[in-house]
């Protein structure tokens, strides 16, 4: 007995050891968190295995040991990470610069649009793998499937681990009917496009929409009555929007000017090689008047996408956060400063808009207790600044390290692990 007791006291220690050995603390910082209209200056948040056990006001002569480091947030602010809620996941060997290209700007969410059966394999626990919102494989119009057939379908989806399912076109009304029964009954959402032959309507009132990407369902609209009974119909519903705005701002872009985009050096060279053939195709295959003409088009378009976006805000409608960075030259990570841009261009706050990246996503899942806030209790990334965020967008650029996991990366070492997958 007295030997069974002595090995309980010592399992007990070494769990109670390893415990302890997971604390980081955070010293000193201004804290952005935009759950609340709050910021607040001189706080010390300890995280303990990943979850915040305690923010405080600053203790100078803390003796309390920190397994994982003892950052100094001095003159620094630090909010929750960036959630990008619409990424095209790349082939599974640049898995890890995808990854990383999004971490060392902030970016520790991602919600993939376009699955494939082999996501639900990748090992989220990896110490430098973002948190992943998993889309099944697309159901698109070419699929025929019957009732039961769709019915099979979801729930296989449902038990290989998907968290949604995406949608880029249907057939008709009658697959729309099958596919959100199935759905409701195995418990998956929906999300994706919005079929011109549904509508926006139909699309929101079914209670299983998650988010409408691209503006869909808008531009079939004639009328500012048709838009704000869309929009009342989507927000009593809880449907989000995720206008992806910096995919169709790159077609206004000069073959030039894409290749000068912030990230272009250190992406994948097949990547690149991909994207130059594409140039190079649509080149040879238009004339120069055609594609200047083509650019001004796109410019026209974009601007009305954002008075789309400005009247969907003032409305009060729900939005989601990202730049799409599937086209060509679209840089993961990096071109999420260009999406803060086109809201602000829309007109948004800067504290709205940080909410929308960082808050609105964990929200949308019905998560906004776990993640995507500073706060006790939460398992929230976090981004430390040089620079107040809400004085300037700008100054998410100036990242000094991301806490994932409740474990601190500086922005260096994520720089040179991103260099090192490059080059493998």
């Amino acid at each position: 007995m007295k030997l069974l007791s002595l090995f309980i006291t010592i399992y007990l220690c070494i769990n109670t050891i390893s415990a302890q050995n997971k604390k980081l603390i955070i010293r000193n910082v201004s804290i952005s968190s935009y759950h609340v209209h709050q910021q607040w200056d001189h706080k010390d948040i300890i995280i303990d295995d990943g979850v915040i056990s305690n923010i405080r006001s600053h203790v100078e002569n803390d003796t309390a040991q920190y397994d994982r480091g003892a950052i100094d947030g001095t003159g620094k602010f630090i909010m929750p990470a960036l959630s990008d809620a619409h990424v095209h996941l790349p082939a599974q060997k640049h898995l890890k610069t995808f990854f990383l290209l999004n971490l060392v700007n902030g970016v520790t969410s991602l919600r993939s649009m376009r699955g494939e059966d082999w996501h639900t394999e990748i090992d989220q626990t990896e110490e430098l793998a973002p948190r992943l919102i998993l889309a099944t494989p697309p159901i698109s119009r070419r699929d025929t499937f019957s009732a039961g057939e769709i019915d099979t379908l979801v729930q296989k989806y449902k038990q290989q681990g998907f968290d949604f399912i995406k949608i880029l076109s249907l057939k008709d009304n009658i697959a729309f009917d099958d596919l959100v029964t199935a759905s409701k009954k195995h418990d998956l959402k929906l999300a994706g496009h919005c079929p011109p032959n549904i509508g926006i309507i139909n699309t929101c009132e079914t209670n299983q929409y998650q988010s409408i990407e691209h503006l869909g369902g808008f531009f079939q609209l004639r009328s500012i009555e048709e838009i704000n009974n869309a929009i009342q119909v989507a927000n009593s519903r809880k449907v989000y929007h995720c206008p992806t705005l910096d995919w169709y701002h790159i077609l206004q872009h000069t073959t030039d000017e894409l290749r000068e985009k912030n990230g272009n050096n250190i992406v994948p060279n097949e990547w690149v090689e991909t994207w130059e053939g594409k140039i190079k195709d649509y080149e040879t295959s238009n004339t120069t008047q055609k594609i200047e003409n083509e650019i001004n088009r796109h410019k026209d378009f974009f601007k009305s996408r954002l008075h789309y976006l400005e009247y969907i805000y003032m409305q009060g409608g729900h939005l989601l956060f990202s730049p799409d960075a599937s086209g060509i030259y679209g840089i993961p990570g990096f071109s999420v400063h260009d999406e803060l841009q086109h809201y602000a261009d829309a007109g948004i706050s800067n504290f709205d808009i940080l909410k929308i990246a960082t808050y609105n996503l964990a929200e949308m899942l019905g998560e906004q207790n776990e993640w995507g806030a500073i706060k006790v209790g939460s398992h929230s990334d976090l981004i430390l600044l040089e620079d107040d965020p809400l004085e300037s967008l700008k100054n998410l650029k100036k990242l000094e390290g991301i806490v994932l996991r409740g474990k601190y990366h500086s922005k260096e070492y994520l720089e040179s692990e991103l260099k090192k997958s490059k080059n493998k």
